[in-house]
């Protein structure tokens, strides 16, 4: 519950700062500028509560409403009377206050008439004249003052008022800034992406971004409940701001470009056709507003249409009916217009797009051409380099010939002789002991299966035991048949698979002959093959 003895601008919710007691409100209201040699400490702490008070009024709208400024600040009797407290008292020190903002480095206010002539940014470094002659030739003229300086004078709070106060308007820089940098956040993430989308004016500036510049970091105060836009001057004031000090968007005055981020202003200035762009468009926005007027009064003529007839006034219903009907043919009209201004709209932005496809068309042709003149991609280049290539790799398959050759020329002096009658002995043994192995592999598993067999017969035979009372039963010649036929069967089965095995054996053995004897071949050739080259040597 708010304190009823506070300002009714430390009432709003939330208030642009904690509200303070209410000795110290009084305090604050009372501090004047004679306060600096008396108690500097105190004065400067009144001093920033009041330019925290006085940006945070002026950025919620409670000094000059919400329909009025946010980021121009008039010093004047009605700034003073939006500060007046419960009992109508006036803070007094507001002119020390605004000449504290204003002298600043950077300074938080900005005489708003500079602001708008001025054609360097605000925060550019100052020029070599001004700081190796103007600053060192102003500090040597205030040693040379016999009566000191002037910062040793304070001057009275009326002076001060008369100076900085009385109707004169300032710039607030930091709020300038923060809502510049909502500005280049939102473009960033919502990039422009159409020619005719980048164009404005200052009233589609303001429709467009008047709403959305509004800080809305999670280190931004909240804004009290209402409607929170940016007004037309404001609209200047930040356009002037993004154009001149940051360099997102480029104007003239009456047309604003946004820039992508890689454009240069100086690259991209308003041209005639940026301005023919604009007439199309604001006559598109005028005709959509007729459009909705012409809407309105259509419903407006049924209605009157209807009531006239429900008093029995057929002559005044049929009036309206036919001004209906008017209004129908109107609006018709207006709605083809409209999309014959859409269709001209979406046409320049084809051309645009046409002519940056273009460019880069030019500027790949160009580029291929510079890379493709390059004396290493000649015809004659290329066939020469392949041709050498070719002969690069004869040579190639001409020494990998001769030194293979040559390696089988230096082995076959030094061959071991083997024989071959013992390497086929060696090969029938290992092929007995592979079957004896198998043999005994196989042994051990048909014994495994009859335990197994023989187990699960005696369990059977456990389960299935036949009573005293009953009589045993004999197995019938069917079935015994049938167990010897299985019995024959199995048999079968097995003398299959031996001889089978066998003859996988023996293909072996074939195929292990076989190459016995093409490596005896191959001995005997390379045994004549050196002897014709030791012949042909000698």
């Amino acid at each position: 519950m708010s304190d009823p003895a506070l300002p009714p601008f430390l009432k709003t919710s939330p208030p642009p700062t904690a509200p303070p007691s209410s000795a110290r409100l009084h305090a604050l209201y009372a501090s004047t500028s004679s306060q600096r040699t008396t108690n500097p400490t105190g004065y400067a702490a009144n001093s920033q509560w009041w330019a925290s008070v006085i940006e945070e009024t002026l950025r919620t709208g409670w000094i000059n409403g919400e329909s009025g400024d946010r980021l121009i600040l008039k010093v004047d009797d009605a700034l003073l009377g939006r500060l007046e407290d419960e009992h109508g008292r006036r803070p007094k020190g507001i002119g020390g206050v605004i000449e504290g903002l204003t002298l600043t480095t950077p300074p938080t206010l900005h005489p708003l008439p500079h602001f708008t002539s001025s054609l360097t940014p605000l925060h550019a470094p100052p020029s070599l004249t001004s700081r190796f002659i103007g600053k060192p030739l102003w500090w040597a003229v205030s040693q040379l003052n016999p009566f000191g300086s002037s910062a040793d004078k304070v001057e009275k709070e009326e002076t001060l008022w008369s100076r900085y106060g009385k109707g004169k308007e300032y710039v607030h820089i930091p709020l300038l800034e923060q809502f510049a940098s909502s500005f280049t956040s939102h473009i960033s993430k919502n990039p422009i992406l159409s020619y005719t989308d980048a164009l404005f004016d200052l009233d589609s500036f303001r429709e467009e971004y008047g709403q959305i510049c509004f800080p809305a970091s999670p280190s931004s105060k909240k804004l009290p409940e209402g409607t929170h836009k940016l007004s037309i001057r404001d609209i200047e004031v930040l356009v002037k701001w993004l154009h001149r000090d940051c360099g997102v968007i480029v104007t003239d005055g009456s047309v604003i470009k946004v820039l992508e981020p890689d454009q240069m202003p100086s690259d991209h200035p308003i041209t005639d056709a940026d301005r023919g762009v604009i007439s199309v468009i604001n006559a598109q926005r005028k005709v959509e507003k007729q459009i909705l007027g012409i809407e309105e009064q259509i419903t407006q003529s049924q209605e009157k249409a209807k009531k006239q007839l429900a008093k029995g006034q057929k002559n005044a219903a049929l009036s309206y009916l036919r001004s209906k009907k008017q209004l129908e043919d109107l609006l018709a009209k207006r709605i083809a217009s409209s999309e014959q201004l859409g269709a001209v709209i979406r046409s320049i932005d084809q051309a645009k797009g046409d002519v940056e496809i273009m460019a880069a068309y030019e500027t790949s042709t160009s580029t291929l051409r510079s890379v493709l003149s390059d004396p290493s991609l000649s015809p004659d280049r290329i066939s020469a380099t392949t041709d050498a290539l070719a002969e690069a790799m004869a040579d190639q398959e001409e020494i990998d010939q001769a030194v293979r050759i040559g390696g089988e020329l230096a082995m076959g002096g030094k061959r071991v002789e083997v024989d071959e009658n013992e390497l086929a002995a060696e090969l029938e043994d290992l092929v007995q002991e592979e079957k004896v192995a198998q043999a005994a592999a196989k042994e051990q598993q048909k014994k495994q299966m009859e335990k197994e067999r023989q187990e699960k017969t005696d369990e059977t035979a456990g389960r299935q035991s036949i009573p005293v009372n009953e009589k045993p039963t004999v197995l019938l010649p069917a079935q015994g048949q049938v167990a010897k036929s299985q019995q024959n069967f199995a048999q079968h089965d097995q003398s299959t698979n031996q001889q089978k095995e066998e003859q996988v054996w023996k293909d072996r053995y074939e195929d292990a002959q076989h190459r016995k004897e093409a490596e005896r071949r191959r001995s005997e050739e390379e045994r004549s093959r050196k002897e014709e080259k030791r012949l042909v040597a000698e």
